[in-house]
């Protein structure tokens, strides 16, 4: 995903995002055991990533975008920042927590991408280290993600969000159209198309059994104890 367009505007468009409540679901998973080391796949421009420092020694992103990864720069030079792809990443080390959150996890496409992924974060984590993420739920794609328009309207920029079905199970086209003000006054036009695609929980749930993950939580919403499929996002938790 090359974010050509999107990664000059990411940090604007997503200031309203609940990122103090992604902090607090992997502060909770993780305060029983000191962590020393984090790695965050898919981390955008860094927003969230750079908060792991309030808790972990090290902490690592990765995002298979560039253009992201050079805006995350910018924010901390205390984030070790990589570009890879999480689907086939080897790195030299193992760590306490993996992260895929914010549904970065659904801009893989193939369901054996996904597994992939799961192995590769498998390879990575120490003895009874920690793997959380969270996916866009089916009932989410299939309804909120479904023919709808959505329009954000910001100083200087404008955004025309169209989503229409894709055509494999639970997916989605977003196409987005940029209107952004250039010192002149005048606007100009940016196209850029993404595909994100979810999965049912279960096939989610065997695939980490079948890896080897033991300790397996689920719920939906940041709501520990929430459990309603209709939610909009659903995370896991699971343990080496």
């Amino acid at each position: 995903m090359a974010y050509q367009t999107l990664s000059a505007f990411y940090d604007k468009l997503t200031d309203d995002q609940p990122y103090d409540q992604w902090l607090e679901i992997v502060q909770r998973y993780l305060s029983k055991s000191h962590i020393t080391s984090i790695l965050d796949l898919g981390c955008g421009t860094g927003t969230l990533t750079e908060k792991f420092l309030s808790f972990s020694d090290q902490v690592i992103g990765m995002d298979l975008s560039e253009e992201m990864v050079i805006y995350a720069q910018q924010k901390s030079n205390d984030v070790s920042w990589l570009v890879g792809n999480m689907a086939d990443f080897q790195l030299s080390q193992r760590f306490d927590a993996i992260t895929i959150l914010c549904d970065s996890l659904n801009y893989l496409s193939d369901e054996e991408d996904v597994l992939a992924t799961f192995n590769h974060v498998y390879q990575h984590l120490n003895h009874e280290g920690v793997l959380i993420f969270d996916v866009h739920t089916t009932h989410k794609m299939d309804t909120q993600f479904n023919g709808e328009t959505y329009l954000d309207d910001r100083e200087n920029l404008t955004l025309v969000w169209q989503t229409e079905a894709g055509e494999l199970p639970h997916s989605v086209w977003h196409d987005l159209i940029f209107f952004v003000q250039e010192e002149d006054g005048q606007y100009t036009r940016h196209d850029e198309t993404q595909f994100q695609r979810t999965l049912d929980k279960s096939i989610y749930q065997s695939m980490l059994e079948s890896i080897g993950f033991k300790n397996i939580q689920t719920f939906y919403d940041f709501n520990p104890e929430c459990h309603d499929a209709k939610s909009d996002r659903l995370f896991f938790v699971a343990s080496k």
